[in-house]
């Protein structure tokens, strides 16, 4: 868990709050996670989304997890851009 100085401004210790009771929650579940699903003509912007994870329902081939490069949205299996 993150520590905090107690001098640290009011908005830091409640950010290092929220960030511990994430985690804690994350540590709890043990379980699987649920990736958000998009449809291809709705996938959020990449750029807007670096590292982040999504499942895309209609996929060439098939429903696939896929992943945000920070330019393109690119399917976890072969790393081809989801167009």
């Amino acid at each position: 868990m993150a520590s905090m100085d107690a001098g640290a401004p009011g908005w830091a210790q409640r950010f290092a709050a929220e960030v511990n009771a994430e985690m804690e929650d994350l540590r709890r579940r043990r379980g699987p996670v649920r990736l958000p699903g998009y449809a291809k003509a709705d996938l959020p912007a990449a750029g807007a989304n670096p590292n982040c994870f999504i499942y895309v329902t209609d996929a060439a081939g098939g429903a696939v997890p896929a992943f945000s490069d920070g330019a393109a949205w690119r399917r976890v299996t072969d790393r081809t851009v989801i167009s």
